[in-house]
């Protein structure tokens, strides 16, 4: 066979270049399913495998050598307030601060820097750019899509289970129920804790955690049937985000 004939290496690549060159837009996945690519419209639950919570190194925000956190160019902060996001998304505005301050070795939030990160974070959830549901920022795949993380990998300062979106617990309860079918509320709300790195349901965490898994129940991705939780028929369904956002 030489490399000219049908089947040959060369016949292939030559198939391949054919089609980057005259792609047909009717063959593209978002066309053969349409709304595939588009943001779900609620919240959904990640099948990923659990990772560490990975913090941004402040050092690598590059805000130093400046007099005062005032004397920082808007463009350096945006892209420092953009990167911290990126990487521990969704991020509460305490850890988000913190990280600001370190990298510009400020030592203390004071209402004028408040106002001026705060100031940001508006501009940029008006552009679009980001999303706020206070006191946490991110990106919407953030809350939408959260990623399953294990918080004792986080920093100490940063481990606190008020630093966790609601979306966040609602997929630890999620991926709870999933792993051990029928099991009581309790229980769901200890092993989907203590997965994410949290060891103690105290009465603080179980209060927490009534808001994420009553958005469970109302999305019908779980329902609770003879005193136990189960999944519910929105757990089978991928897309439509239950029944609510």
């Amino acid at each position: 066979m030489t490399d000219s004939e049908p089947g040959s290496l060369q016949g292939l690549l030559g198939i391949h270049e054919a089609l980057i060159r005259n792609p047909n837009n009717a063959a593209r996945g978002d066309a053969l399913h349409p709304g595939r690519l588009d943001p779900p419209s609620g919240w959904q639950p990640s099948m990923e495998p659990i990772v560490g919570y990975q913090a941004v190194d402040p050092g690598t925000l590059e805000l130093g050598g400046h007099d005062s956190f005032h004397d920082i160019p808007d463009s350096e902060l945006t892209r420092a307030v953009v990167q911290v996001v990126d990487r521990e998304g969704p991020v509460h505005f305490r850890v988000l601060a913190d990280r600001l301050l370190e990298a510009a070795d400020v030592g203390r939030l004071g209402s004028r820097i408040r106002e001026r990160i705060e100031s940001h974070l508006d501009a940029l959830a008006e552009a679009g750019t980001l999303e706020r549901d206070d006191p946490l920022v991110g990106r919407w795949q953030h809350f939408l899509v959260p990623a399953y993380r294990d918080w004792s990998e986080a920093p100490e300062k940063t481990r606190d289970l008020d630093h966790v979106h609601d979306s966040e617990l609602m997929l630890c309860l999620f991926r709870a129920v999933l792993e051990e079918k029928g099991i009581d509320t309790d229980t769901a709300m200890n092993n989907g804790l203590y997965r994410i790195g949290f060891t103690r349901l105290t009465d603080n965490a179980r209060e927490r955690l009534k808001t994420p898994l009553e958005g469970l129940l109302d999305r019908g991705m779980l329902m609770e049937t003879g005193g136990a939780i189960a999944l519910g028929p929105e757990a089978f369904l991928r897309g439509s985000g239950g029944s609510s956002s």
